[in-house]
């Protein structure tokens, strides 16, 4: 069994057990509520990254072009 027949099957029987537990819709929006929010917080933690490492290297260059 593949690993992608394998996640396709886990995918069916999560499904089956939201479709038949009472409050499985609830379950999924918290599910995906919480998926979002660390998608939010990874893409914050990269655009901050991004800021210091260019801060940085334009803290390089006039350092540089200074000492010219």
């Amino acid at each position: 069994m593949t690993v992608l027949s394998m996640r396709r099957t886990a995918q069916v029987l999560q499904l089956l057990v939201l479709a038949l537990a009472p409050a499985g819709g609830q379950t999924a929006a918290r599910r995906n509520a919480w998926a979002s929010t660390s998608q939010g917080s990874a893409r914050a933690r990269g655009r901050r990254e991004a800021d210091l490492a260019m801060d940085r290297a334009l803290a390089r260059a006039e350092r540089s072009a200074a000492a010219r």
